[in-house]
């Protein structure tokens, strides 16, 4: 199978370790230093029980590799505007999309009508650009449980073995091409597996991105250390409950989330989350795919975000400070 990976980072980088290892031609979209190092070296994965090296096409031009079977856009979803401009190029009439991505999916509002709750997802593709050049119907959203950092160029250190990944179609009409497509990824190396419910476990990962991105990114402090001060993993936790307000409200009823268990058993991730290393690097933060858009389908749902209210501007205005906002 031809796959194109478009963004080399953590999640891209051991999607597309994992998927070359299992035989599938693979090439990678990279930029700069971490791009160089690729196309000298080969991409490197580094885990707590091991450290793999492969090599692989790599470019900054998506041109270069033409129309894929599947296309995996791992960039930051502040990256989707200059995305747009070059994945057309990998796109045929049969290509399918995923969207491997942090926060609410660009399509969620695709063929997705719940009782009583509009959804307009405008903010998230505000020209229609990702409509008109994708398009719902051939678009998959990807969960991914796993992280790590890139400290050097061309080595990913992730953060366990393995990793889980869970990918569905973003339209009804698309499930079971979606599903017959990820069921002959067959990797050895890392959980890949499809559903028919994408949006169910994209909000079971987002309760925890609402939680520790924002906490984590305005305190300097690892997700362990949110959660070890009691009056902020209160605020952690409160987010965590907005959140699943708006999806309870969406009609998402059973997705086990207990913020008392939460509070009773704190996390003692050492990790920092995405939001926090891109802080810390200067680079632009996923603002509107998380925080952002969640004010829109709260107010939309007629769901009151007290915390959130308070937290989205804060942290609106320390990445405008950090020159981490376009």
């Amino acid at each position: 199978m031809k796959i194109c990976v478009y963004g080399a980072g953590v999640i891209g980088g051991i999607l597309a370790s994992a998927l070359a290892r299992a035989d599938h031609s693979v090439s990678v979209i990279a930029r700069g230093a971490h791009l160089a190092a690729i196309q000298r070296s080969g991409l490197t994965i580094v885990t707590p029980e091991d450290r793999v090296n492969t090599r692989l096409p790599a470019s900054l031009n998506p041109a270069d590799f033409g129309v894929q079977d599947l296309v995996i856009v791992a960039t930051k979803t502040s990256a989707f505007r200059d995305v747009v401009k070059g994945v057309g190029s990998l796109i045929g009439p049969d290509t399918l999309v995923a969207f491997a991505v942090n926060g609410i999916f660009w399509f969620y509002g695709d063929g997705f009508s719940p009782p009583g709750a509009a959804i307009d997802m405008q903010r998230l593709d505000p020209d229609g650009a990702l409509h008109r050049v994708v398009g719902s119907e051939r678009a998959l959203g990807m969960v991914c449980w796993g992280g790590g950092e890139i400290h050097e160029p061309g080595v990913v250190h992730a953060t366990r073995a393995g990793g889980r990944f869970v990918a569905g179609a973003g339209t009804p009409g698309s499930i079971a091409r979606a599903r017959t497509l990820i069921e002959a990824l067959r990797v050895r190396d890392i959980d890949i597996e499809a559903t028919g419910d994408i949006r169910r476990h994209m909000w079971l990962k987002f309760f925890g991105i609402a939680g520790n991105f924002a906490t984590c990114a305005l305190t300097g402090g690892t997700i362990a250390q949110v959660h070890g001060e009691g009056a902020v993993q209160d605020v952690a936790l409160a987010l965590a409950s907005e959140a699943h307000a708006v999806a309870r409200a969406h009609g998402f009823l059973d997705l086990g989330f207990d913020a008392g268990k939460l509070r009773a058993n704190p996390s003692t991730s050492p990790h920092k989350p995405s939001m926090l290393q891109d802080l810390e690097r200067g680079r632009e933060i996923e603002l509107e795919s998380t925080y952002l858009v969640l004010q829109d389908l709260a107010q939309q749902a007629g769901v009151a975000t007290p915390t959130l209210d308070v937290v989205a501007p804060l942290l609106t205005l320390r990445a405008r400070l950090a020159g981490c906002l376009r």
